[in-house]
């Protein structure tokens, strides 16, 4: 029995190990997760990992610390402007721009799986499972006035102003050049600064202002009016005095503005009136196309100013029983084909003078309806005459019609053809003499002109084609033949010369010429060269058959013109 009850004490003296145990686990697994519910909680006042807004990671700060760091890249980042390759730095601040902080934090909040369900969010938590991360796009504030405001003051401040061109220097015929500028467009400049704004990367905060460009204007017309007038008065010339007279017509094809000076005076045709019976002639279509020794002096009158060939070019196209007759016709069809032309005060009523008895009279030619500038007289010859507005005209509605099929076929739509123009212009474009128009204009520019001069009277009517355009010249100097030389004398050429220069010039100021061209003979013009028959005559190419590559009379050519064929001397030197 003794020994039976000891058995029974030692049973009841053992520990319950297992059951300790457990309670040891138990407790553990309490303070465990009581540590993991401090930590937890902890947690609480910091975004969870995966968090971005706008750009910028935030996950694990706290919100005043993420808010911070947004704000830092956004509003506390400059954006780099770049004007005209300067740099200037745009505070975000200065413009009105902002994060709109509060917003973005209760996007994220809404978001967040702790602030949705605390205890899901914990057990979440303990067995670490990935919570979703939470993206929170860039949301701003930004006053477009107070950025446009900057953006104005800037190009106030920075946007250099259009240097006007002014001021003509007489001593080298030069007009100062007008510079070009540049503007901050301010509507472009904006949507690109708005999008800088919202960029999180430096390199993307970068902004190249867009600019305008500003061209150069070009001085007024009326300054080159105002420039001839000073021309004259520094050579000594009087325009509008008893004994000399000036009148200049000047067209910008490209504008159509016009520069005149007197141009109505009435004024001697001289070899000028070979334009309007050029243009008289190839108003009969065969004419010209199927008559060779027609072509070949019409290039002997313009190229040459041969009057035998110009008075014989006004007999074809008229009509008679005898030459006479015909002539006399022709007189007069080129008479009222010019005022047909709007030339109303030009025109011809007697042969170009060549010395024969019977080539001296008067024809019944249509005359102008009113009489031209009355308040000066430049004693125009009685028998062929002209103002320097009529030969501008005629110029541009040959130029016109070559160019666009108007002009002259606007008045005779079935006379005229684009290339019978064209022609015309090709014709001029081969006279060259040397002095007038020419010694004003860079050699090598194209010119197509028609030159005159007489007892009293220098003329020249010419397009030029410029750098910066086409452009016509007309101008016309009168001088009373005081010493009875029957010359002109050449102050007026170089007076015309250098008025040429200067309209150069003022067109084309990129390209001025700081001096006339020096003249090969300085007291006259160079021989004229045509081709030597008839058969070689090219209206589509004057120089062909005739010159070469440097200008200079081909061998086979006719160096002095008809009747005068002789070995080139270098033009006379």
């Amino acid at each position: 029995m003794e020994y039976g009850h000891l058995r029974e004490d030692r049973r009841r003296l053992q520990l319950p190990v297992l059951e300790i145990f457990s309670a040891l686990l138990l407790l553990a697994a309490i303070v465990v997760s009581m540590i993991e519910l401090v930590q937890y909680s902890n947690t609480q006042e910091s975004l969870q990992p995966d968090v971005t807004v706008a750009g910028v990671p935030v996950g694990g700060l706290e919100e005043a610390q993420a808010q911070a760091r947004w704000e830092a890249v956004y509003m506390n980042q400059p954006v780099e402007l770049v004007y005209n390759g300067s740099t200037i730095y745009l505070d975000p601040q200065a413009v009105g721009f902002r994060t709109n902080s509060d917003a973005m934090l209760g996007s994220v909040r809404s978001q967040s799986s702790r602030q949705k369900n605390f205890w899901l969010g914990f057990w979440n938590y303990l067995w670490r499972r990935p919570v979703g991360a939470i993206t929170v796009p860039l949301d701003v504030t930004l006053e477009e006035g107070d950025l446009r405001e900057y953006l104005e003051a800037l190009a106030a401040r920075y946007d250099q102003p259009l240097a006007e061109g002014g001021g003509f220097d007489v001593n080298t015929l030069t007009f100062r050049l007008s510079v070009a500028s540049s503007r901050l467009d301010v509507d472009a400049a904006l949507p690109l600064i708005e999008a800088a704004l919202q960029q999180p990367e430096t390199q993307a905060r970068k902004v190249i202002l867009p600019m305008v460009q500003i061209d150069a204007p070009r001085q007024d017309i009326n300054s080159l009016r105002d420039a001839l007038l000073t021309l004259f008065q520094s050579r000594g010339f009087q325009y509008n005095g008893a004994d000399t007279l000036a009148s200049v017509y000047i067209l910008n094809i490209s504008t159509g503005e016009e520069v005149v000076i007197q141009p109505d005076i009435a004024y001697s045709a001289v070899s000028t009136i070979k334009i309007p019976i050029m243009v008289n002639l190839f108003r009969d279509k065969l004419l010209v196309e199927s008559e060779p020794d027609v072509a070949y002096l019409l290039t002997e009158s313009i190229l040459c100013s041969n009057n035998s060939a110009s008075n014989f070019l006004m007999q074809v196209t008229g009509t008679g029983t005898n030459e006479e007759a015909m002539l006399r016709e022709g007189l007069n069809q080129v008479s009222c084909t010019a005022q047909d032309l709007g030339a109303e005060h030009t025109f011809i009523s007697a042969p170009l003078y060549v010395g024969e008895e019977r080539l001296q009279f008067e024809a019944a030619v249509c005359r102008p309806d009113t009489p031209a500038n009355e308040e000066f007289d430049a004693n125009p010859d009685p028998y062929a005459e002209t103002t320097a507005e009529d030969m501008g005209l005629l110029l541009s509605e040959i130029y016109d019609c070559a160019e666009y099929g108007s002009g002259l076929k606007a008045v005779y739509p079935d006379a005229y053809t684009q290339q019978e123009c064209s022609q015309m212009i090709e014709v001029m474009s081969g006279n060259r003499i040397d002095r007038l128009m020419e010694l004003g204009i860079p050699l090598g520019t194209r010119i197509a002109h028609k030159n005159g001069w007489g007892t009293e009277t220098t003329g020249d009517a010419g397009i030029v084609y410029a750098p910066n355009g086409p452009y016509i010249f007309v101008m016309y100097t009168w001088e009373r033949d005081l010493d009875g030389n029957n010359l002109p004398t050449i102050d007026s050429w170089v007076l015309l010369e250098e008025a040429s220069r200067l309209t150069y010039n003022y067109f084309n100021p990129e390209t001025a010429m700081y001096q006339r061209r020096a003249p090969i003979n300085e007291l006259t013009a160079i021989d004229c060269v045509t081709v030597s028959s008839s058969d070689q005559v090219n209206l589509n190419d004057i120089n062909a058959n005739r010159l070469d590559e440097n200008g200079d009379p081909l061998p086979t050519a006719c160096y002095g013109g008809a009747g005068d064929c002789r070995t080139f001397d270098g033009w006379n030197q």
